[in-house]
């Protein structure tokens, strides 16, 4: 269902202009993947929803999707994997210290939810450093004249509402999913 919505969401945005460079639809359900499914899953979808993308759709181009590759599955592995590292770290489930919220321990606590932020965070970190280190080593690669860090860095310009819209819908999700599972 993730890898689908990785294909779908950048369709419906792109009736937007610049939606796709601006709102990074395709970066949600991969990093939705990592946090909720773990590394393996979270590269399966954050590898995946480009090339399926491009496969169906003819979007993204081929110099987006490539970079797009290894950003997106740096997201998913690295959310994936960063999460239950950083709620061991900050005691928010298992381990000594643990917190458990009055419902048991599927009751989200302010380190759970702490650790869930974090994780997302230092996901899109990494993904988006993943992505300017492709750009920069794609574009002469291809013939692109211009700087690929000067490239690198405009885009990211752009990509600033897609992170901040990130770090608004993705937590709420995660939890509203776990709590459904219960877990």
């Amino acid at each position: 269902m993730l890898l689908a919505l990785g294909v779908m969401l950048p369709i419906a945005l792109h009736a937007v202009p610049l939606g796709g460079r601006i709102l990074l639809p395709m970066h949600i359900p991969a990093l939705i993947a990592g946090l909720l499914l773990g590394p393996a899953a979270g590269l399966v979808v954050g590898a995946g929803s480009p090339v399926l993308s491009l496969l169906l759709t003819g979007r993204p181009p081929i110099f987006y999707m490539v970079p797009m590759l290894f950003e997106l599955a740096a997201y998913g592995v690295v959310a994936g994997l960063a999460r239950p590292w950083i709620e061991r770290a900050l005691g928010a489930r298992g381990g000594p210290g643990a917190e458990t919220g009055p419902a048991g321990p599927a009751t989200p606590t302010p380190r759970a939810y702490a650790a869930l932020v974090l994780s997302l965070l230092v996901a899109m970190l990494v993904g988006r450093a993943v992505w300017m280190v492709v750009v920069v080593w794609l574009a002469p690669a291809i013939g692109i004249e211009a700087r690929g860090a000067a490239v690198a860095l405009a885009a990211l310009g752009a990509g600033w509402i897609g992170m901040a819209l990130q770090l608004a819908v993705i937590p709420p999700i995660v939890r509203a999913v776990e709590r459904q599972r219960g877990s």
